[in-house]
């Protein structure tokens, strides 16, 4: 059997679980305000914390998955392929992504596509796209999972 836990550490694990329950009390009564609360935290997060946010998003165990893959498959190389195309996507998100959340006043990637690109049948078709592409990755998550 292990080492015990010391007064010490169970003060801490306490503590951790105390202050988890306090957080997470504490961040649901603010987001259970209205739509705006809770996707865009009221509007009161700086820009740069929303960007950072969006781009942190896309760092998951897919991305590791589809890294070690890429390492079984390619062999060393494959250290490079970060660099292609990730890196600069989560940079330019957490640049400018923020910005452009809070400057357009919505809460979905669909209504972004309606203020960009207006509501006639541009604006009426990217935002199908968006809802499609939405859709199918949802779709097929169980089936990557299953497989």
């Amino acid at each position: 059997m292990g080492v015990p836990l010391h007064s010490v550490d169970i003060a801490i694990i306490i503590g951790y679980l105390l202050a988890i329950i306090a957080m997470g009390w504490f961040l649901s009564k603010r987001a259970s305000k209205d739509l705006n609360a809770y996707f865009l935290g009221g509007k009161s997060l700086p820009w740069w914390v929303i960007g950072t946010s969006h781009g942190a998003s896309g760092f998951d165990i897919t991305g590791t998955m589809w890294f070690v893959t890429m390492l079984f498959t390619y062999g060393l190389r494959a250290a490079f392929a970060p660099w292609i195309w990730p890196l600069f996507d989560r940079i330019f998100r957490q640049v400018y992504l923020g910005a452009w959340i809070r400057k357009s006043n919505v809460l979905t990637g669909a209504e972004w596509m309606r203020t960009r690109f207006g509501v006639g049948t541009g604006g009426t078709l990217s935002h199908i796209g968006v809802v499609v592409y939405a859709v199918l990755v949802v779709g097929m998550m169980p089936q990557a999972i299953k497989a």
